[in-house]
């Protein structure tokens, strides 16, 4: 998607698409916390609670049944290493299993224990045929009822039992002659994280706007071919990706260029993440219109025939600038809300796809949040207040609200550079009793635009009535760049994607002569931290 804009304001950007890149959540009037092994509201997924990216098919990022502790106690896992979507969780809740983007010879699927334990990882990939390579890092792993888990590449598609052994594994398709190939002996057609269709198969869309449904047991593709029409947007060369933003072996460099074009919506049809409506089926997905410059909403049925699967269009709705991020749906499934690079949000009708409301906000196509009430909440770009919050029946604007006071209570201020300041750098999560955002404290910079130069990164509680930030949950060692699964018992795993971090640490050197004394700014660690709450 087109996040142009966001990055020259701040790198963080980057965590809007990161954290938009998929779909899953739960119908309020249907969906409990539940022991079962599949979703109450869902039943091919994972019962475990976070079986996708944005939790559920919905896309709304909803921890149910779950509430903030007093204490915690944290271990890390994978330093050294970007991690740029989220853990999914198994049906007995024991375990997760994340992806990353590391170069030939490693591994890039890890199965851990809730406490810890490295429990298996999948084979080190050596070519674009043998094993899960590093476009991994951009596709969510999603886990079905039974506990298999499902994922894709550059160019594969796979499914593992929960001991890691292999269930099967296909082709995807492949790209066209004149799609954007940014290494010849790495194809590339990667398959932004999948979710299950209401049948219980699994179905994914590729950047190159590919639809492919597979079959859940065998992996045979039940569906006839279908491209969405929308235009290939040009090849981005708006800003030069900075050499540090994930170097030093935090993604292979093989896909750094395609992470990067991916980010800012070049050469490439669809980036996000689709939402499927378990009361019609109907399958959301947000990618780029056949007017040029424009986002559009595809409303895709699924029609069973003789001659297997056919995908029809039943309505596509045109959007603002970029093709926005991955759709969230409202509670009961009537409404999609969708943003554009601009910063409108919009709700679109689900059955109709005309458009309902639209409202302005800098979300700078960021997935949206949809709360247990229906509120619907989107992350910000600094400058602007950390989060606003938005009606979701009428799109009128509930509140807005920043950490600085947060910020302020945590650090000093400084001669030089005043008072700290608060950057989100997550995607919202809501549970219960708040909304948890990733928040990065820090001093404003000016450099030739005014950034936040981060010095410690906080899992921060805000206010779900108000929006005002009130607690530092727990500290994190990297900025997030992410979502953050919580579990129904309170253990909040947080996946760090370095991408502030890593995009900053040239000014380091400067910056911390300018810090108040004991400041330092934060670098890139990386990595993996598991938050249990403590008893």
């Amino acid at each position: 998607m087109l996040i142009a804009k966001f990055l020259i304001n701040q790198l963080l950007f980057i965590v809007f698409f990161l954290l938009s890149l998929v779909a899953y959540t739960v119908n309020a009037e249907l969906v409990s916390a539940t022991n079962s092994l599949g979703s109450a509201e869902a039943p091919a997924y994972s019962g475990g609670g976070w079986s996708t990216l944005h939790q559920g098919p919905g896309n709304r990022d909803q921890a149910r049944g779950a509430y903030l502790h007093d204490e915690y106690r944290t271990w890390t896992a994978l330093e050294g290493v970007s991690l740029l979507i989220a853990p999914s969780i198994s049906p007995d809740k024991n375990r997760f299993y994340q992806t990353s983007g590391l170069a030939a010879g490693q591994s890039n699927l890890h199965a851990f224990s809730v406490e810890g334990e490295l429990l298996w990882q999948s084979q080190p990939w050596t070519d674009a045929g043998n094993g899960v390579d590093p476009c991994a890092v951009l596709s969510n792993v999603i886990v079905d009822a039974e506990g298999d888990l499902y994922l894709g590449d550059c160019n594969q598609m796979f499914a593992f039992h929960p001991d890691g052994t292999e269930k099967w594994t296909v082709p995807l398709p492949m790209a066209a002659d004149d799609d954007w190939q940014p290494d010849p002996e790495l194809p590339m057609n990667a398959l932004t994280t999948p979710v299950f269709t209401v049948e219980g198969h699994v179905l994914g869309v590729t950047n190159f706007g590919d639809v492919v449904i597979w079959d859940r047991d065998d992996g045979r593709v039940l569906n006839q071919p279908m491209r969405l029409p929308g235009l290939l947007s040009p090849y981005s060369e708006v800003l030069k990706q900075p050499e540090t933003l994930w170097a030093d072996g935090l993604i292979d460099p093989r896909i750094r260029e395609w992470s990067w074009q991916l980010l800012f919506g070049g050469a490439m049809r669809s980036m996000n993440t689709p939402a499927v409506s378990q009361k019609t089926g109907r399958i959301f997905v947000a990618a780029t219109s056949t007017e040029p410059s424009l986002g559009r909403l595809y409303g895709l049925d699924l029609i069973h025939g003789e001659q297997g699967i056919v995908i029809e269009i039943a309505f596509a709705t045109d959007f603002g600038i970029g093709s926005g991020s991955s759709p969230a749906t409202s509670n009961d499934d009537n409404f999609v809300y969708v943003s554009d690079e601009e910063g409108y949000l919009y709700s679109i009708d689900a059955a109709s796809g005309d458009i309902v409301w639209q409202t302005k906000t800098a979300a700078t196509a960021g997935s949206s949040v949809v709360d247990l009430d229906g509120t619907v909440i989107v992350l910000q770009a600094y400058p602007n207040p950390t989060m606003m919050a938005i009606h979701g029946d009428s799109g009128e604007v509930k509140w807005s609200s920043n950490a600085d006071q947060l910020a302020s209570e945590t650090l000093p201020s400084g001669f030089i550079l005043g008072a700290p300041q608060a950057s989100g750098n997550g995607i919202p999560t809501v549970t219960e009793d708040a909304i948890l955002v990733p928040v990065a404290y820090g001093y404003k910079f000016w450099v030739g635009r005014t950034i936040v130069v981060p010095v410690v990164n906080y899992l921060v509680a805000f206010n779900k009535d108000t929006g005002v930030a009130f607690r530092n949950v727990v500290s994190m060692p990297d900025d997030s760049s992410n979502t953050t699964p919580v579990m129904a018992n309170g253990t909040i795993l947080s996946p760090l994607g370095s991408a502030m971090s890593s995009g900053f640490a040239p000014l380091a050197p400067i910056a911390n002569w300018f810090l108040p004394d004991g400041m330092q700014q934060a670098m890139p660690v990386g990595g993996l931290q598991v938050a249990i709450p403590k008893k």
